[in-house]
């Protein structure tokens, strides 16, 4: 197999599950032995577009990696954010703005003449997430050999006519469950051309929790979340309810907020935000924490989740995101909420009952163990690329 891999921003030190997984993946391949590049830019940044990262080929994790630089000249960032602010609050708009907003997106002609050139040399184009600039634009050179990989999410973005226009010109799509394929089909009416659903492969690991609680001095028992500090992960609801719960039920319990993002957090003498993590100090933190949750309502996959459940630890969900709810649902491993009430309700049941919270993590760890395990998922993929290579 001979496969590349299209990503708008690539790199360890990228937070955002798209990434996450084209990393992993590409990563997993390469050391089955299959021939894989990824092509990506020198952006970490894909609202500023700014280029961090020099041009060139390098390798990062053993994958040859080719990064292009990104060109502003012609982008209005101001418009593109107006733009974008305008879909997420569903005012009206038209097809002139959704082409609009795609033009002030992040673009790199380099990236694109590089496809142009080479890209009829590889068997697969993979292109992921759905969401930029980059994916439509090239996606659209060798229509015949890409395979979108869309990470949907029932958003604005995803009911695009050129979302739609892109899916159906392209010889397969990816996707990460069962919820979000439903989705595609059922309530974005999307075009699904020879769909596969493979997940990611999620390694075991070791970790030391008692690491984490001495450098940060953390004792009590801890709520964690894990991801970008944006509005679009409902991480400002989740502040909102623990607050609301320190106050209705005083005692040691934290909430730590793990990740990167442009957002700010009240002060609060029970919020800890740690930042970014390395590798190894995000794991130390998955087997400290009491509980994850997870307030998303914009999810394909979950990584932390799965995350979590491999270093034992139960998850508390938001129940109107139909992924993670399947998961916990399927795995066993955690509860799920809607609303302050069952937050709240859901919440005290986990931490009074300490047996059935630590079978609740055996469980998850368990169902990430069974299927998403490196092997069963390299092999879900391969059957994909047969399907897709008839």
């Amino acid at each position: 197999m001979k496969l590349a891999i299209i990503v708008p921003r690539y790199g360890p030190k990228i937070v955002g599950g798209a990434e996450t997984f084209a990393r992993l993946l590409a990563e997993q391949l390469t050391t089955a032995g299959e021939e894989i590049e990824v092509w990506t830019t020198c952006t970490d940044n894909l609202g500023t577009g700014e280029n961090v990262y020099p041009p060139g080929t390098h390798t990062i994790g053993g994958v040859q990696v080719r990064r292009f630089p990104i060109d502003s000249s012609t982008r209005d960032v101001a418009r593109f954010h107006y733009l974008t602010a305008k879909f997420i609050q569903h005012a009206p708009t038209t097809v002139e703005d959704e082409e609009e907003w795609l033009a002030n997106n992040v673009h790199s002609p380099q990236l694109y003449a590089h496809i142009a050139r080479y890209g009829s040399d590889f068997d697969l184009l993979l292109f992921t997430p759905y969401l930029y600039g980059i994916v439509h634009y090239g996606a659209g050179i060798y229509p015949t050999r890409t395979i979108i990989w869309p990470c949907l999410h029932d958003e604005p973005f995803a009911y695009f006519a050129q979302t739609r226009l892109m899916l159906a010109a392209s010889r397969g799509t990816l996707f990460n469950s069962e919820a979000e394929l439903r989705l595609a089909r059922e309530q974005l009416g999307l075009p699904t051309p020879r769909p596969y659903i493979v997940g990611g492969a999620i390694d075991d690991f070791t970790s030391d929790p008692a690491r984490f609680r001495q450098r940060y001095n953390i004792k009590e028992p801890f709520l964690l979340y894990a991801g970008r500090f944006d509005a679009t992960k409902n991480v400002f609801e989740l502040i909102t309810y623990f607050t609301r719960y320190k106050k209705r039920h005083p005692g040691p319990l934290k909430l730590v907020l793990m990740g990167k993002g442009e957002a700010s957090f009240p002060r609060h003498p029970d919020i800890v935000p740690i930042g970014f993590q390395s590798e190894k100090d995000k794991l130390d933190v998955y087997a400290a924490a009491t509980i994850l949750v997870q307030p998303s309502l914009l999810e394909s996959f979950s990584i932390v989740i799965m995350e979590s459940w491999l270093a034992g630890r139960p998850v508390l969900v938001h129940g109107n995101c139909e992924v993670t709810r399947t998961h916990v649902q399927r795995s066993n491993g955690g509860l799920y909420y809607v609303g302050y009430d069952e937050f709240e309700a859901t919440l005290n049941w986990l931490l009074t009952h300490e047996k059935e919270r630590r079978r609740m993590g055996e469980l998850g760890r368990k169902y990430v163990r069974t299927f998403y395990n490196r092997e069963a998922v390299l092999n879900r993929f391969r059957d994909a690329v047969t399907v897709w290579m008839a």
